[in-house]
């Protein structure tokens, strides 16, 4: 039985010790640390992102409390938007904006309740006596007390600009609704 190693053997102890230090490293140290790191590198931009989001967030709210704070403070308060099933009220302030013209027509469309903000469509067809006049009743109806909307609006004048002015459109009343109806299949 031989005692000593010789220089060869000593010298493949002496890797063999270097490689296991080196794995070891590796394996104990080196590869959990960098894991970690990776870790704590996307957490780290996922909360950059979070802030960067939030912090838009919090710049749009300020900039529509600037404006809601403009809104109210003008001398005009704004309009708000009608409950639901408002019909009544919408033919009165129709029938006393219309009640300067020759004649009027008005015909309903079915009402769009699928979503929150109801749509009211309204044909309607008048009569004026001169272009001026047909201008101040449909900015009468623009500057209604009742959000609406004034769509595909077509005059007929009369002969060479003169005589009976012809009006017809289309005007939008908008209603707020709480709960939705579920559209009809």
């Amino acid at each position: 039985m031989r005692r000593q190693l010789t220089a060869r053997e000593w010298m493949l102890l002496a890797l063999l010790g270097v490689i296991l230090l080196i794995s070891g490293y590796m394996l104990l140290f080196y590869i959990p640390q960098t894991t970690e790191r990776d870790r704590c590198i996307g957490e780290t931009e996922t909360c950059q992102i979070e802030i960067e989001a939030a912090q838009l967030r919090l710049t749009e709210k300020r900039r529509m409390e600037r404006e809601l704070e403009e809104l109210f403070a003008a001398e005009v308060p704004p309009l708000s938007i009608a409950d639901y099933d408002n019909l009544q009220p919408v033919m009165f302030e129709l029938n006393s904006i219309l009640a300067s013209t020759q004649d009027y027509s008005l015909s309903f469309s079915t009402v769009d309740a699928s979503q929150t903000i109801v749509r009211r469509s309204i044909s309607i067809a008048f009569t004026t006596d001169s272009y001026a006049s047909a201008k101040a009743v449909l900015q009468q109806l623009h500057d209604s007390a009742y959000r609406c909307m004034l769509d595909s609006v077509s005059l007929n004048l009369g002969r060479d600009a003169q005589g009976p002015v012809t009006v017809s459109g289309t005007i939008v009343f908008f209603e707020y609704q709480a709960n939705p109806q579920a559209p009809a299949a």
